[in-house]
């Protein structure tokens, strides 16, 4: 039996999200709506008022799993009411019937429909103050987390076959840099030392015009305050000479970069629309390396797309194997509807896929420890996220897990430390000489 409206209204939310960068930094946002229509956060046993699902998509099973996450939602929350944002909410191939009194899919303008959604909740008083563009609502703290994302660009025109994101997502739009500023500096006076530059893809921020995605991290990097910069995943035709020279000339810059492969055959990079080929990829990540010292180098690889041959897949394994990624994430197929992939002929057993999948896995796992062996002995500067077990953890600057068996900070304190053990998981060792910064 549903409650009363005077019961409904307890000033209480939850937020589940789920999938990438951008939808952690859309939950964010959605968390200053709801905060200031006088909402508070709910407490973990505590049923809320609103709930909100912050969905994927962007696979059948990232969109399987969002629409598990909304039934554990509301048999965990029976009586409030149901939010489902993001990319499911968009997508009817998927979304049908959900059971969700408010669906606000992505595209120019979420936000501001999301907030008109809450305002005119049964109980809310509190109006909602958003920008002249509601999108752009700016974070003064990215709550919950050490690193904060800065997402300065939202959806996709590239168009690769297995890719559903443009239909979800919509044409590319950005942020203008005096507000990318202006938030970077909010995040910084927050006490943020690292932030992520994050788009849907964000390598196409400018898209011909004056302003370019290396003026916004030359910016970025000249800001007062900014410690750490990282980039969220790039196309390697948008790694630009401009873009390498702002990342070589300042040690702001992370020597980490995330370089999507997704296949070493030039055969379905072909069908997979992905706009280069193996040649051109392994000249990207040279170049990268031309500007940086010992760089991370991490890829996503997509295992099985239709018509994919024992050949294709070894041209896979070898792509990897020369370029010593430092982390592999394999991305088993599976169909999409909607996308043209999902058309091809010559499907791969899934148990084709699922050795593949193993191979690939533990070759990455391979490379990882053979990277992570070459810090043995030196000394790294870790961001300490948190402390378990009297041992802090975070990553490095080249984004590698790093754990500090004594001494340290217990969160967001950058240490120099020494490299004693190494493996796949990660790096191990002891404060270095000091600390290089708390806050």
């Amino acid at each position: 039996m549903g409650l009363s409206v005077n019961d409904r209204f307890q000033g209480t939310y939850e937020i589940c999200v789920l999938g990438c960068k951008v939808n952690q930094y859309d939950a964010q946002q959605i968390r200053c709506v709801l905060e200031q229509a006088g909402f508070r956060r709910g407490g973990k046993e505590e049923r809320v008022s609103v709930a909100v699902v912050h969905s994927c998509a962007v696979t059948a099973e990232a969109a399987r799993k969002s629409r598990r996450t909304i039934r554990r939602m509301r048999s965990k929350h029976p009586g409030a009411y149901l939010i489902l944002s993001g990319c499911l909410a968009s997508d009817d191939s998927y979304a049908g019937p959900l059971d969700a009194q408010i669906r606000v899919p992505p595209g120019p303008g979420w936000l501001g429909r999301f907030a008109r959604g809450i305002e005119a909740l049964p109980g809310v008083s509190c109006p909602v103050s958003l920008p002249g563009d509601p999108d752009s609502l700016a974070l003064d703290r990215f709550a919950g987390h050490t690193r904060a994302f800065l997402k300065i660009q939202d959806g996709c025109h590239i168009g690769c076959s297995y890719c559903i994101v443009p239909r979800l997502r919509r044409a590319p739009r950005d942020k203008d840099l005096p507000l990318i500023l202006e938030e970077a500096r909010r995040l910084v006076e927050s006490g943020h030392r690292e932030i992520v530059v994050s788009g849907v893809s964000v390598g196409l921020y400018g898209g011909g015009r004056a302003v370019s995605l290396a003026d916004v991290m030359r910016a970025l990097v000249d800001l007062p305050g900014t410690e750490r910069l990282r980039l969220s995943s790039l196309h390697p035709a948008e790694l630009t000479d401009k873009l390498l020279e702002v990342w070589g000339a300042s040690p702001k810059m992370m020597p980490h970069i995330h370089l999507p492969l997704q296949s070493g055959s030039d055969r379905i990079l072909a069908a997979m629309r992905r706009g280069y080929g193996v040649s051109e990829f392994l000249n990207a990540v040279e170049r990268v390396r031309a500007v940086m010292d010992k760089p991370a180098c991490t890829t996503d690889v997509i295992v099985g797309f239709p018509g994919e041959t024992d050949e294709d897949f070894r041209c896979t394994l070898d792509v990897c194997r020369a370029v010593g990624f430092s982390r592999v994430h394999v991305f088993p197929y599976s169909v999409r509807p909607g996308t043209a992939a999902a058309a091809r002929s010559g499907r791969v057993s899934r148990d084709v896929v699922a050795e593949r999948s193993a191979v690939l896995r533990a070759t990455g796992r391979d490379l990882a420890r053979a990277y992570h062996e070459r810090f043995l002995g030196e000394t790294v500067r870790v961001l300490i996220e948190r402390r378990r077990n009297g041992t802090g953890e975070g990553y490095t600057e080249q984004y590698i897990p790093a754990s500090v068996a004594e001494g340290g900070h217990d969160g967001n304190g950058i240490l120099e430390v020494r490299v004693v053990q190494a493996d796949a998981e990660g790096v191990r060792g002891h404060p270095g000489v000091g600390a290089a910064g708390t806050s």
